[in-house]
């Protein structure tokens, strides 16, 4: 599943389309967020794409699926450190994917109690793993458990995208990014994929415009 065809994703996708103009002309058919299952595999992967861009991780992403094609911790903890690294792994990654295995082994259902928390409850319950930080347990929320009102502030997409938005020559301050998406409670996981989107769309465009030849250059 698309991560914005998630139920408690697409109704908010459709409200702020319809009302907030920044929003309006967004093509939610170039959207390519994919859902993720809500387990040892998606958390892994939270932990795999943390510091690398999306391009990166989702490259390190199939290398891992290659090695473990199955969500299995116990598997994951027979995968030599070469493997590992083979799928993008830096030793710190390692040990903390090997931590979260060990943490599912000893208790299975850590992830799953997860879905009777609230929002700030599960993010504190993911913070008590190693090499997990806000930023990593809000992705975990937003992809894997499909939570409609996420915001995830030191996102770079989402400050670039904050500043575009805002017209700003600078970066704004993690203050103004949550004043910038509070009249869009309780939908900021939709606002997210539209601020990402946004981001991408100016990038783009940015791109095009300086390979444009200069205005009476020869050739």
């Amino acid at each position: 599943m698309l991560l914005h065809e998630s139920p408690g994703i697409a109704p908010g996708l459709k409200h702020l389309m319809a009302t907030v103009p920044h929003f309006a002309d967004a093509d939610p058919a170039k959207f390519d967020w994919l859902r993720r299952d809500a387990d040892f595999g998606g958390m892994l992967r939270m932990i795999l794409g943390q510091q690398v861009s999306t391009h990166a991780a989702t490259a390190m992403a199939n290398k891992l699926a290659l090695l473990m094609p199955e969500s299995d911790p116990q598997f994951f903890l027979t995968l030599s450190d070469q493997q590992l690294m083979s799928a993008g792994f830096s030793r710190q990654k390692m040990r903390y994917g090997r931590a979260l295995a060990e943490t599912l082994l000893g208790d299975p259902d850590f992830l799953r109690r997860l879905e009777d928390e609230d929002d700030e409850a599960a993010i504190a319950t993911l913070l008590q793993l190693p090499g997990i930080g806000r930023w990593s347990a809000e992705i975990y929320l937003m992809f894997c458990l499909g939570r409609p009102d996420v915001w995830p502030v030191g996102d770079l997409g989402i400050v670039i995208g904050a500043q575009y938005l805002l017209g700003l020559d600078a970066k704004p301050r993690p203050e103004e990014i949550v004043a910038l998406a509070e009249p869009w409670r309780p939908h900021r996981s939709a606002a997210s994929l539209l601020v990402w989107h946004h981001y991408a769309k100016v990038n783009a465009a940015r791109r095009l415009e300086h390979k444009k030849p200069a205005k009476g250059s020869a050739g």
